[in-house]
Parts: structure tokens; sequence; C-alpha cells
């Protein structure tokens, strides 16, 4: 084995310095064989990139006492725990990665299908450590997948670092650092009373006796509890990243140096207490911040506030239901397009289930009576019944919605310019606190330390990464009590920013539960009428329901059930096929004279064209108002695939804002043209049709009537009944993105202030650390009373003119 030189060298992979017989391989230096293995993995694999997003990013290869071993996957509920979905050899995990803890860490993690080609998809949530992993078990087994994430140094452990209230080894840890601080800090304040009360020079022996007594009670605060900074502090500048915690570091090691040099050299007492202490109040204001970090992303997993619906099945027939209230028992009743939103049982029907926004794989699944049909699932045909296994609680549903948010090309423009201030921030202080030691060695020696020091502490730009999130989680939670429920707190930013919202038309603006039909054509017999319902049944499509709403009776059953997006539904009933749609879905060569104002479903019954029905759906009750105060502010268009639009819809736009007979297509393609042209657009439409264009939008909200809403398109759902919410919610995301701004300057006035004064020396290191978290709880203080207030002041606001429509 090939031997290192005499010299210090650091492991290419982890960074950790090697021993004199360390691993060399490839003119590269390594500390183990475990971390020589893993470089030779990526290096097999092609994903030697790894070592270029950051310098020696890898993890000390080693065991830990938390991961999953082997061996435990072959027990049941160890492999309940962790499988989210497993059908047809395709099965999804989810992890908890605490190794992560960097960019190329996630790079890695995210590239795992390059790695072994079984792995279909791996997405990981940094702020959880949480990585989710979609894998063929047919090619690689759940066993195996975790001897691969061991052997790349990220073994997974069982915990959930999301299961609140829970004391993980990390926090463990974190909390026998602060009591070790907190106890050094009071013995140290005790040992120093003989400096504070000035005893004269007959017990100086006793003095310096307690003198270094504080100096071995700071060895564990400094080679223990204040690790966490110098670790980070470390691995910023080894990937070239000057973090927030570098000036805090060197702070304390200021600090520590020249309170070691005063008492070794008998310059002075030195400042063992201050260290301590500045260490304490740190760790506390770490604590407070993680703990407004826990709170924001435990209200997101509030699924009660999720208005989704569907349809249950009872001894009285069909009614919508929030998918919170199910239990298991329940029967629910899924139609075409709908997304499956519980672990469920397969009653009746025929079942095509796409499971593309579970595993990313397109292909329908056909099923058949008494199988599991799993959360998640959209069913592709007709109608569908299950029998509810699991409430909405233990699905995984929202989670999945969630992430889709993460496969978003753009990062909103907030958190690059926060992270770029924080940057600037930090370099700043760095040259401030050099300069102002230079200013005080030449006028008090004895002042450089602390004032140095005190300046690195009280500039912390914690509260400008506070600002953000707390502001946008605030205002997410209020959104969510008044019926819009959002992905994140990202679309906030995003919905901030808007300047043109389109609206679908049917199902959006028009009252799904409110509608009068009548049939137009030649004669239909019960027995036809009775066809057209059973097939109507199948399609979760506003114009299908009031068709099949208009008649009573039990449905026939119905085969090869097809539904066309924007055209209309086929399948055979009675083995007579059976066509409902526009008339050219249906083939009517010659369309009966257009009804203004009124939706047309053409009816073909084998091969004969029987007529239309013509459905007059009034508009909501918030609709001309929702619609005026949005207008006020913003562009707005509508898009619908009628030929006509009725007056009562058709007044609340000008006439170029309106667009008809827009196939699904169109309506995403209108979308792409206005963001060309400059436009930050918002499309607010069922879920059903429009899809695409909100998959193309900036910000898609889903309407919540009485079907499912939830699309992986749709940033948030909105209460069919809040409707007249929605300009509200537009001007709090607004107000709330000022208030963020105004929190940044806050946080810079109060770090300008805190720096002149510890520049002048009239502020101590301790005091520095005191005022640090008082920051952050003053910009959380703020934030919330000023999001608060806002969320009151824009109800009371009939409109807001910031933007002026062309």
């Amino acid at each position: 084995m090939p031997k290192a030189t005499e010299q210090e060298v650091r492991c290419y992979h982890c960074g950790d310095p090697c021993r004199t017989d360390h691993v060399v391989a490839d003119g590269k230096d390594f500390c183990c064989v475990g971390c020589k293995a893993v470089y030779g993995l990526l290096q097999e694999s092609g994903l030697c990139d790894y070592y270029t997003i950051a310098d020696t990013p890898g993890v000390k290869q080693g065991p830990s006492e938390e991961e999953v071993r082997p061996e435990l996957l072959d027990l049941k509920e160890v492999r309940d725990r962790l499988v989210e979905f497993s059908e047809d050899g395709i099965t999804r995990v989810r992890f908890f990665v605490p190794q992560v803890h960097c960019s190329s860490c996630i790079w890695l993690l995210e590239n795992l299908g390059r790695i072994h080609p079984a792995v279909l998809r791996s997405r990981m949530r940094f702020a959880n450590k949480e990585l989710t992993v979609t894998f063929r078990e047919d090619a690689l087994s759940l066993r195996g997948l975790v001897e691969l994430m061991r052997r790349i140094g990220y073994a997974p452990q069982l915990q959930g670092a999301s299961q609140k209230g829970r004391i993980t080894g990390a926090s463990r840890s974190f909390y026998l650092k602060l009591g070790i601080s907190a106890f050094a800090f009071g013995n140290i304040m005790l040992f120093s009373f003989p400096e504070y009360l000035g005893v004269d020079g007959q017990d100086a022996l006793l003095r310096r006796g307690f003198q270094w007594l504080g100096l071995l009670f700071a060895l564990p605060v400094i080679f223990y509890a204040a690790t966490d900074f110098f670790r980070s502090a470390w691995a910023g500048i080894r990937q070239r990243h000057i973090n927030i915690d570098v000036p805090i570091a060197l702070g304390i090691m200021a600090l520590f140096s020249r309170s070691v040099i005063d008492v070794v050299f008998q310059v002075g007492p030195g400042y063992f207490d201050s260290l301590a202490g500045l260490v304490f109040f740190l760790l506390v204001g770490r604590w407070y911040q993680a703990h407004v970090y826990e709170a924001l992303s435990f209200d997101r997993t509030l699924e009660d506030l999720l208005p989704i619906v569907v349809l249950k099945r009872d001894e009285r027939g069909e009614c919508p239901v929030r998918v919170a209230d199910l239990v298991p028992g329940d029967v629910i009743v899924v139609r075409d397009h709908e997304l499956v939103p519980v672990d469920a049982e397969l009653l009746e029907g025929d079942a095509h289930i796409d499971n593309s926004f579970i595993t990313g794989e397109p292909l329908p699944l056909h099923r058949t009576r008494g199988a599991a049909i799993p959360a998640g699932g959209r069913q592709r045909g007709g109608a569908i019944t299950l029998r509810v296994r699991k409430p909405f609680s233990e699905s995984h549903v929202k989670r999945m919605w969630e992430e889709q948010g993460a496969l978003r090309d753009e990062r909103p423009a907030m958190p690059r310019m926060i992270d770029a201030v924080a940057q600037r921030f930090t370099w700043g202080v760095l040259l401030v606190a050099l300069a102002a030691g230079l200013f005080w060695w030449g006028r008090d020696s004895e002042q450089v330390w602390p004032v140095i020091t005190a300046v690195l502490i009280v500039a912390c730009p914690c509260a400008l990464a506070l600002s953000m999130p707390f502001a946008f989680g605030h205002a997410m939670r209020l959104l969510g009590r008044k019926g819009l429920f959002l992905r994140d707190v990202e679309v906030v930013e995003r919905m901030a920013g808007i300047d043109t919202v389109v609206f679908d038309k049917t199902g959006t603006l028009t009252d799904r539960d409110a509608f009068a039909v009548e049939f137009d054509g030649g004669s239909i017999t019960a027995t036809e009428e009775r066809m057209v319902r059973a097939l109507a049944g199948h399609s979760a499509h506003p114009l299908s329901a009031a068709v099949y709403q208009r008649s009573r009776g039990k449905d026939l059953p119905v085969r090869d059930v097809q539904e066309v997006p924007g055209a209309g539904i086929e399948g055979e009933v009675m083995g007579v096929p059976v066509r409902l749609g526009s008339a050219s879905f249906v083939g009517a060569n010659s369309p009966l004279h257009h009804a203004d104002g009124q939706a047309e479903v053409y009816v073909r019954i084998a091969e004969r064209v029987l007529g239309r029905f013509l459905v007059a759906r009034p508009a909501r009750s918030a609709m001309a108002g929702t619609v005026g105060a949005i207008a006020s502010g913003h562009h707005v268009h509508l898009l619908t695939g009628d030929r006509s639009v009725d007056r009562e819809v058709s007044v609340a736009f000008a006439p170029d804002e309106i667009h008809m007979e827009q196939s699904p297509t169109m309506k995403a393609t209108f979308i792409e043209r206005l963001r060309t042209r400059g436009r930050h657009v918002m499309m607010v439409g069922d879920g059903l049709n429009d899809a695409g264009a909100m998959r193309h939008s900036e910000v898609g909200i889903a309407v919540s009537g009485s079907t499912t809403a939830l699309t992986p398109a749709c940033d948030g759902i909105l209460e069919a009944r809040a409707l007249d919410r929605l300009p509200w919610a537009m001007r709090l995301s607004r107000r709330a993105h000022r208030i963020v701004i105004a929190s940044l300057v806050i946080s810079l006035v109060y770090n300008t202030v805190g720096i002149l004064f510890a520049v002048s020396g009239e502020l101590t290191p301790l005091v520095a650390a005191i005022l640090m978290p008082l920051s952050s709880v003053t910009v959380v203080a703020f934030v919330s009373l000023a999001v608060w207030v806002g969320s009151q002041g824009v109800m009371r606001t009939p409109h807001d003119d910031r933007q002026v429509r062309l």
C-alpha cells in the first residue's frame, strides 16, 4: 500500500487529517479505505463532479448506532415504516439522512440513478434531511439500496427528522452543549468574584487560583460546547464560502486566545466569564432559531387545513366530503382523472391507475376488484368505487404534492437577494473588525480583543435569514385559515410578483352545484337518457356532472371508458357505444344553432347524433367582485372551451380579455405566450382541463368544489366558497413581501448600531452575545405583528393600485 509523505495532508473525500500510513490512489490522499472505496465508486459511476461543487464534501466513513441495519429490513414493521408505496415492482421509500450538510451531498443523493440504474428517482429535502427514493425492487432490493447508501457514506437512519417533539441524537448533543456552557458560565462567574470585588494584593494567590479554575472550566466550552460553530465555519471556508459562523468562530477563538495569554503570563484575569456566557447565549439563539423553523415546518403538515374533497357514497347517495374526515371503511367514488387521496381497496369499476405522481412512471396499471389502490394514484378511465383503508393523515399525498415544488427550475428572487446580502454583510463585518482592532491597537491595546470579539458577535445576519421564511410562513398560515392552502412559502413570494391573472370559466367562475339542463334536439327515450347518465357519471367534468344529475335512477354498467380532455367522453353502455362532448367529438356534421350563454354537450348513441344538452350555470355569487378587485391592479384574462360566454360572466371582462374555444393545449400555449412577453402569470382553474396551463404559470391555483382539486401542477388549493378571498390573498402576499423588506432594513440598522457601539468600546462581548439572539426575537416579533396587522388592513382595503393595467 503506498505511503504518503511525512507532511500533514487531508483526505480528498472527507477533508479529515490523514495519518502517516494513509491510503493513496490516483495521486489522491484518503484517510481510510472507506473514503477511498467511495471515491472509486463515484469514479466508476462518472460522478466525480461531486468533488467540484465543494472541496472535500464527503462524509467520514464509519458506523453509526442509529443507522438502519440491513438485517432489520426483513422485519415487516421496519419495512412498513420506511416504505410509502410498493406496487408492480416499483417501491418508494423515505429515509432520514443526517449526514447531509452541503450542496454536494444533495447533488450526489439526487443522482443515485447514475450509480445504480434501478433507482428511478431520488429527491432530497435538506430542511428535514429526508431522502425519498423510487426504485425497481425487482432489480435492487430495499436492503441493497441501504447497502448502496452506506457504501457512499450516507447510511440512512430509522428515525425521522420531522417527528415533532422527539429528541434525536443530534438534539440530545445540542442540549448537552447548552447545559455545559450554562454550567461553566455560572461557575466561572463565581470564580471571578475576586475580580468583581477588587480584592487587594494579600489575596493574590486566591485570585490566581480562581483564574486557573476559570481556564479549566472554559476548556469544555471551547472543545465541546462551541464545536458546532467551528465545524460550520471550517466547512464554509473549505467550500470557499464565508458563512455567518466564520466571524462567530473567530470571535470565540480571539477571546479564548487572549484570555489564555492573560492567565498564563499573568497579564490579566482573562475573559473566561464573557467567553462562557458568549457561547451559552449563542446556543440559546440557535435553539430559538431552530424552534422557529420547526414551528413553521410543523404548521405546514396540518392535513385538516387542506381543502381536498371527494365523493363519499352511503345509503343516502353520494355527497362531497373533506378527505380529512374520511375514516377506514368509508366508501368513496373516484372518477376519470381524479386523484385517489387515501390508501383504499377497489370495490367496483375498471381501475387504470396512473402512479406517475408517486413514481414518475406514466404507464397506467390495470387493477381488478379487491386490489389495493395507493394514495396518490390517478384514475384513467371510468369511475371506480373504493373502500378507505387508511385515513388521510396516514397517506403521503400532501408530502408528494409539496415535493413537486422542488422540481421547479427557477428559484425566487427574494432568497437569492437575502443570500447575497448576508454574504456581503459577513465580509463587511470581518473588515470592520480588522479595522477596529488596528484602531484600538494604537490607542489602548487592552481593548483590542474585546472590541474585535464584540464586533464579530453582535453583527450576525441570523435575523436576515429568519425574516423571509417567518413572514411568508405566517402569511401562509393566515391564508390557510381563510381557505387558500399553498404548497410552500415560496408560493407566497411568487404570488406577490403576479401582474396577470388568467381564469378558467367552467367550475371556477361558474357554480358547479347550481345549474339548469335541458335537452335540445330530437326525442330521447328514457333508456337512452339512462345510458347518457351512466356514461356522464364516469367524468369529473362540471358539464358531465350536470348531465348526470339531470336524471335519477340506478346506473347502468359501462365499459371501455375513455375521456379526452377538452373534447368529451366515450364508452360502451350495455354493449352500445355512447359519446358525450363537443360537436366535433361526437361527429355532428351539422351542429345546431349556437345558444348564447349556454354550454353544449352533444350526444351520440351508436351511429346516431340525438342532439345536445344545454347547460346553463350561474356565475358564483362572488365572481364579479373578485374579478373586479383583481382587475383594478392586474391584467386579467378568461379562458374557456365553450363557444360563448354568458353575459353574467362576460361583463366582468373586457372583450379582448375573453378567449373562447380553448383546448387544454391552447390554454397552456396562451400562458407560455404571456410569460414570453415578460408577464408574471397566475392561473386559476379547477385542475381538470387546465393542469397544463397551471404547469406553465408561475402560480397555479386549483378551485376546490365538489371534486378532488389536488393536481401535481397546482401550487395552491382554494375552497370554492372562499373565491372572494383571492384578492385579499394577493394583497396579503404583497404586504408580506414589503414586510420582509422592512425587516431586512430593521435588521441592518440594528446590526449597524450594534457595530458602532462595539467599535467604540462601549459594548462587551457578553452583552453582544445577549443582543445577538435578541435581534432574532425582535425580527420575529415585528414580522408576526406586522403580518397580522397587515392581514386585517388588506381585508378592509377595497383594492391595491400598486400596479396599473395598461
